[in-house]
Formats: structure tokens, sequence, C-alpha cells
């Protein structure tokens, strides 16, 4: 609920500064116009260079669907404004489909046979759009202006019945898989798409508010895109603790006062043995949640495996003695209930009764500070997990400095 909390208010922002961004345009000098009015193609090349790079097909689709509609409005004024108005329904009912696709696609990458067939699907289609705007065709155009609610003479701008349900199905639908599963991709296109169905509602006079709203749309799953690649380079998949490489930036940045404490699962490979791997991650995630909330200032990392670090920034080893043994005790008190798990064991009447059972999983903590024959980072850490392997040695479930 926080992450969908959290990213509908980033969505509000932006939507916000974007329209604001708007009522800037007098102010901008009639020189820098043309560079604006090009802006969104430089972005979609950026978006589609670091896509290309980090094998994000996704962002390169939704980018292209949306460099598609704006390269019409670009365009608009050589071209002509011609059947405008069933172009510009088309576009709206074109890219509500493909939006919806796309906020259920996963990522199979760019150059493998589903990501080929993707761009295939959006290319056969953007083909079929225009044979049927150019051709004129009567049943499409019998589609679009189709009153399929005769009785609420419901009209919006130029867009018609058809275009508007098109739009209002794709909205809730993608509103409701970033519910189901938010993630920041989902978040994006959805604020994409309202600003793109904003922006096509302007004149092809107004030009330069067009672009700048295109640029923030196309701005979007860049930002998704830097998002994801600082989520994968520095948070750790299952647990959502910050991993190895946030650890090692954050040991090069102690001062000369700190505390270093090592943790570890005891019995861990033992219970995977016993409830399975699927239980053993489970524990781990549930272990995260009271890694996160140690007291004392300290932060948390997963160092690998079922072994995690705690930095304590400007604290010494006595101070940090009383937090550690709080966390120690407030998981080894907590009872862990594992859902819709089942135990290794060839009995299908006890292997259901054994479902949903709760059980107790307790750490060993091995903490060290810095001093004179320890003066670095990696010297402490050596010292905690030295300190990590006295507690199991001692029966587990303690802390040892």
């Amino acid at each position: 609920m926080k992450r969908i909390l959290t990213g509908l208010f980033f969505n509000l922002i932006f939507l916000s500064i974007a329209v604001f961004s708007t009522r800037l345009i007098p102010q901008i000098p009639a020189r820098y116009l043309p560079v604006l009015e090009l802006l969104p193609f430089l972005l979609l090349l950026i978006s589609f260079v670091m896509g290309t790079k980090f094998n994000r097909s996704l962002v390169i689709f939704s980018t292209i669907l949306f460099s598609l509609v704006y390269a019409y409005l670009f365009w608009l004024p050589v071209i002509g404004g011609a059947h405008n108005a069933l172009i510009l329904n088309s576009i709206a009912i074109f890219l509500a489909l493909n939006i919806t696709l796309i906020s259920f696609y996963s990522e199979r990458g760019i150059t493998t046979l589903i990501g080929l067939t993707r761009f295939v699907f959006i290319a056969f289609q953007l083909l079929v759009l225009v044979w049927l705007i150019k051709t004129n065709n009567p049943e499409w155009v019998h589609i679009i202006n189709m009153a399929l609610f005769p009785e609420l003479e419901v009209k919006l701008l130029f867009f018609s019945q058809t275009a508007l349900l098109s739009i209002l199905i794709s909205l809730f639908v993608v509103s409701l898989s970033y519910l189901y599963r938010a993630n920041p991709f989902r978040s994006a296109i959805i604020t994409a798409m309202i600003l793109v169905l904003y922006a096509i509602t302007f004149p092809a006079k107004d030009l330069a508010t067009i672009a700048i709203l295109f640029s923030f749309v196309l701005l979007l799953p860049l930002l998704t895109l830097v998002s994801e690649s600082y989520r994968m380079a520095y948070l750790d998949e299952l647990t959502n603790l910050p991993g190895r490489r946030a650890l090692n930036e954050t040991l090069n940045k102690l001062g000369s006062k700190y505390c270093i404490a090592m943790l570890d699962v005891d019995h861990f490979k033992k219970f995977n043995d016993t409830y399975g791997h699927d239980a053993g991650d489970d524990v781990l995630r549930l272990l995260c949640n009271k890694l996160k909330a140690v007291t004392g200032g300290g932060k948390a990392f997963r160092y690998g495996g079922e072994e995690f670090t705690v930095v304590f920034s400007g604290m010494t080893a006595s101070e940090v003695k009383v937090h550690l043994e709080q966390l120690r005790e407030n998981i080894a008190n907590n009872r862990f209930i594992l859902r819709k798990q089942e135990r290794r064991t060839t009995d299908k009447k006890k292997r259901a009764k054994k479902n949903n059972r709760e059980v107790k999983v307790t750490i060993s903590i091995g903490y060290a500070e810095r001093n004179e024959d320890a003066k670095t980072p990696d010297q402490v850490l050596k010292l905690a997990d030295k300190a990590l392997y006295r507690a199991k040695g001692q029966g587990r479930n303690c802390v040892s400095k």
C-alpha cells in the first residue's frame, strides 16, 4: 500500500509540473521554440538507446507509441488536417489498446522472438490504421462515430463515444493492474496516457505546448528505467533490502566512529530442507521487515544467502549492544506463519494438515567497532564475522562481540 500511495503522489506532482510548465511558454524566446518542438524526438532517441542498452523492451514500446502520436501532430501542418477528427479518434483507440496490452506484458527483451513479435504486431496495427484512414473505410468510420450510448449524448471535444470508452476502459484496466502489482512502469504509463490525451486536445498551432507535454510523457519511461536500474544495482530482489554494492558504498562513507554487526539465520539449511526453499524465501522476507525496524539508527543490508549486515554510524559497541539484543529478542519471540507452504513429505494428508503453520526462527549476531587494531571498515567487518562464529559456537540465538 505504501508503494502504491508513493507512486500516486509522485504521479500527481509530475502531472502538476507538466501542466504548469505549459504556462511558461510565453517566456521562452521565439528562437528556442523550434528546438523545443524537436525535444520529444531527442527523448525518443535517448529512450531507444538506453532501452536497448539495458534490454528494456517495454520502455522502447511505450516511447514509440507515444512518439507516433506526437509525430502526427508535429507534421500535421504539412500533411493537412483532412479527416483530423477521424485520425485523432483512431489514434486514441490505437493508443488505448496497446497501452493496455503493454501494462500486462512481462519483460522479454528486444531481440528475442517474443520481443520481435511485439514489434511486428505494433507495426501491423499501424499499417492497418493508416490504410483504414487513408481509404476512409466506411466500416471504420461507422465504428468511430457509433453512438454507443445515444441516450447519454456524451461528447468531449472531438472524442467520439467509441474513443472515450476505449480510453476509460484502458485507464481502468491499467489502474487495476497497478493496484494488483504496483511497479514504476505501470504507474508511469497511466500518467503518460493522461498527459497524451490532454496534449492532443490542443490545436496544431500550439505545437510548443504539445511538445512540452510530450516531453514529459517521454521522460516518464526514462525515469522508470533509471529507477529500475538503481533498484537492480543497489537493492536485493528477494528482500528489498540494500545489497552488497550499497553496503560497500556505505562502508566507504563511514567516519571514525562506527559499529558493524553480522547476522545469520540459525539452522537455515535445515529449515530449507524441511519446509522447502519457497518457505525459506518467505521467512527471509518476513525477517527483513524486522531488520528494517532495528533501533539505534542501524541500517540493514543483505550480505548474501541468510547473512545480513547492520551498520551503526557514530555509535560504539557498548551503545549498539542493547539494540542488537532487542532485535534478536524480537525475532526469537516472533512466530512466522508459512501460508500455502507444504512440508516435504509423501503423505498428502499430513502435508495438508501442516499448511499455514507457525514456525520459530532465531538469529545469531556478531558485532565489532572501529579500534586501533581494526581501522578500516573491511577489518571491522571481519571482526564482526568472527564474533558471529563465536555466537554460533555459544549455542546460537545470542549476541557476541
